[in-house]
């Protein structure tokens, strides 16, 4: 992977309020496309829900060109941090398997909630 252009671009949960394409969110995080393509790649074959968040085609695969929902933006946000700690994918499908309640819809739900009601407030 490509040296990031931000050591702390993971360090804040990402909430977008709007989907993002890969590019744009690889620009965010102050990554190369192919480094959030890979931290996609880990996030899609380990976390069901960020799988089943993807659009569905007509042959029932998922369409995984279309823009990135918010929740998915967040559970990359997330795979970046880990992969800054931890330094390797293999810990990163480690530290996934073991936590999976970190990637829950249902913590990016609750803590986006507790973001916009701050924010609202």
């Amino acid at each position: 992977m490509k040296p990031r252009r931000s050591n702390t671009s993971t360090n804040l949960d990402i909430f977008l309020e709007y989907p993002i394409t890969k590019s744009q969110l690889a620009q965010l995080l102050g990554v190369a496309r192919s480094t959030l393509l890979t931290w996609e790649n880990l996030a899609f074959w380990r976390i069901e829900s960020f799988r089943k968040s993807y659009p569905a085609k007509a042959d029932g695969s998922f369409d995984r060109e279309s823009p990135l929902s918010p929740y998915q933006a967040w559970i990359l946000g997330r795979i970046g941090r880990v992969m800054l700690q931890v330094r390797s994918s293999e810990r990163v499908k480690t530290y996934i398997k073991a936590n999976p309640s970190d990637f829950s819809k249902y913590k990016f739900l609750n803590s986006q909630q507790q973001v916009f009601v701050k924010k609202g407030a």
